[in-house]
């Protein structure tokens, strides 16, 4: 579980879970059908049992939300998590850095035209905070863009979301904040959601 909710890179239904744990691990797939006489609906209720017990037993690594009437799986906030989180939210009551959504690449996805691979993400040091998440890259991801908002939160996301309505999400990425899209159409994008012209 815990690997699909990372490789996902969001929360997922039960049922998304379970077809993303039988997806990547067919193996388990067909030990969960040998267990249920190869009832697949059986095979399905047992799992969601079992894994509902595994998130009620580990809460310090799942989170559980009701969203909508629906329960929704995914991974808690780890101790490092909480310490970046509280590194920026120190940073911006300081007044030191304006935070803001940005995004960059590294050079060996870099094209001079059409989509290319792009991470979108947020912070108050944007260079310091992507360089927190690359720092096993073999290369220095380059910066493409950034913009300074005080919804810094709800910008990012409705930057990602949009995106993702469009098709441009990288489902093959770790995480959910990958994108096949250029700097130009983000930007777009932005000002779109701003109402700016």
């Amino acid at each position: 579980m815990v690997a699909v909710l990372k490789n996902r890179g969001e929360q997922l239904t039960y049922r998304k879970l379970t077809d993303a744990l039988w997806q990547d691990y067919p193996e388990f797939h067909s030990h969960m059908l040998g267990l249920n006489d190869g009832v697949e609906s059986e095979a399905r209720k047992k799992l969601r049992i079992r894994m509902g017990m595994e998130v009620k037993a580990h809460p310090e690594v799942f989170a559980a939300t009701k969203i909508d009437d629906v329960v929704v799986v995914g991974l808690a906030a780890t101790e490092d998590d909480a310490a970046i989180e509280l590194e920026e939210e120190q940073e911006e009551e300081q007044g030191a850095v304006s935070p803001s959504v940005y995004w960059y690449t590294f050079p060996a996805y870099k094209r001079a035209a059409g989509p290319f691979p792009i991470k979108i993400g947020k912070g108050a040091d944007p260079e310091s905070r992507i360089m927190q998440q690359v720092t096993p890259m073999p290369e220095k991801p380059e910066i493409l863009g950034q913009f300074q908002h005080p919804e810094v939160d709800n910008l990012e996301k409705a930057v990602q979301y949009t995106l993702k309505a469009r098709g441009k999400r990288k489902s093959d990425a770790p995480g959910a904040e990958w994108f096949l899209t250029t700097p130009q159409e983000i930007a777009l994008v932005i000002q779109a959601i701003l109402g700016k012209q």
